[in-house]
């Protein structure tokens, strides 16, 4: 080989080297603007919704999550209710409906005299418990002292509490039905709404259930009662205002807010969060070189938009928010599972707002049974239409939350129902959920239903 040829030969290597560097410098410089882009996406989203006034980590949560200085707290009474409360042993209290493996009659039948001497006792016992648990319920602001700072730790033993307290209520307001004590059992079914407005500004999706499960519970005994009991217009009153006062406070968006927060923590620390090894893989090694790579902030993001979506969506009228959570499940559905952290924390949002739906649903039918009942007091027969309720005894015909129409009536031969179509959108004529076995692929609607 010549000198020269020499010499060319390495003058290419030289510069085939320096391709190669400059290739790598320009993948570096993608990857640090990929990196540097998707901070600068992130704090711009984290940004906005300070801006929006909403708490961001779990700390601003707790702050957030409060009731007006100098009021009244409701939580200390209702938690100060169970240190007199009596809990009966498990074969004690087996025998009782609601809170043991009992079945109550139907609306049609009588309460067995073994069933209510049994319910009695059981009230007789808890007296004082109950006394104070009315006392709470009255109470309008309620703040339980927990502390948000924990996060994905939050202890909630007021929950378990609170369960227990509504099933006490509600034996205590069938009791009171049993006995044709209408005044009281229409106290005891109020205090029930009282207990689930303490929840109403818990910034938890745990505890917004729980806020929804002891509507439902209020409702349905309200039902229970209506079928035994005739109250008389003012009772009528009293309870129509009250479902209706329950259904203003209804709102999940600060369910959503404090999950926005949690989901925050998880991604800021999502090895502090699992256990130390995830599929007998050391998980910080991994989790370390997911963020490195940017993809956690890619995950965090996504996990923005659409919490983001799911608070906008509750700001919708309600018929038109089923649309609005199917499309943001199918864009969490088709996220690629490469997101790992997003699949991790992303709960089923969508179906929590569902079940909120439902509680809306069958509350609007109970104000509108309510209203039917004044109008048979008052002329002792059913309306034909629920106009004939306007403007006497209803501000306006309920409308279906689920599609945006008004509720719909029926006539029964004994008796009328009164429902909302549900959210499967199929008109079954006021079919009534089953309270044993539900068929695979049945369908029923939201109902309110009352026979005499």
């Amino acid at each position: 080989m010549s000198e020269n040829e020499a010499n060319s030969g390495k003058r290419f290597r030289l510069k085939f080297s320096h391709v190669l560097i400059i290739l790598l410098l320009i993948c570096i410089g993608v990857f640090v603007y990929y990196r540097l882009s998707l901070k600068s996406k992130l704090q711009a989203r984290i940004g906005a919704i300070r801006a929006a006034g909403y708490p961001v980590t779990c700390a601003e949560l707790d702050q957030w999550y409060k009731i007006p200085p100098n009021v009244e707290n409701a939580s200390y009474t209702i938690i100060d209710a169970f240190s007199y409360y009596k809990k009966w042993d498990k074969d004690k209290s087996e025998p009782l409906p609601v809170i043991g493996q009992a079945k109550l009659p139907a609306r049609t039948e009588p309460l067995p005299e073994e069933m209510k001497v049994l319910i009695a006792q059981y009230i007789a016992d808890n007296n004082e418990a109950l006394e104070r648990l009315h006392a709470g319920a009255a109470i309008e602001h309620s703040r339980f002292p927990i502390d948000l700072n924990a996060g994905l730790n939050t202890l909630l033993p007021h929950l378990t509490e609170i369960r227990t307290g509504v099933k006490l209520l509600k034996l205590e307001t069938i009791l009171h039905s049993e006995d044709g004590d209408g005044e009281s059992a229409v106290r005891s079914a109020m205090s029930i709404f009282g207990i689930a407005r303490s929840l109403a500004k818990e910034p938890l999706v745990v505890s917004q259930l729980s806020r929804t499960s002891c509507q439902n519970l209020a409702t349905t005994t309200i039902e229970y009662c209506i079928n035994r009991i005739e109250p008389t217009d003012k009772q009528l009153i009293q309870l129509i205002d009250c479902v209706h006062n329950s259904e203003l406070i209804s709102d999940m968006s600060c369910a959503f807010v404090g999950e926005r927060c949690m989901g925050l923590s998880f991604f800021k620390a999502p090895e502090l969060m699992d256990p130390d090894i995830i599929n007998g893989i050391p998980a910080k090694p991994i989790v370390e070189i997911y963020k490195a790579i940017g993809l956690a902030d890619a995950d965090e993001i996504i996990y923005l938009d659409i919490m983001e979506g799911y608070i906008k969506s509750n700001r919708l009228p309600f018929h038109k928010r089923q649309e609005a959570l199917k499309a943001i499940n199918t864009r969490l559905t088709s996220t690629s599972q490469i997101h790992i952290l997003l699949h991790i924390i992303m709960p089923a949002l969508s179906r929590i707002s569902t079940l909120d739906l439902r509680t809306i649903a069958l509350m609007r039918t109970a104000r509108t049974a309510l209203a039917i009942e004044r109008y048979r007091l008052a002329s002792n027969k059913l309306p034909d239409k629920l106009a004939d309720l306007v403007p006497a005894y209803l501000d306006a015909v309920q409308i279906d939350p689920f599609d945006g129409n008004k509720l719909r009536y029926k006539k029964l031969e004994v008796g009328f129902v009164v429902y909302s179509i549900g959210e499967d959108l199929i008109d079954d004529s006021g079919k009534e959920i089953p309270t044993v076995k539900k068929e695979k692929g049945d369908s029923w609607d939201v109902t309110f239903i009352v026979v005499r």
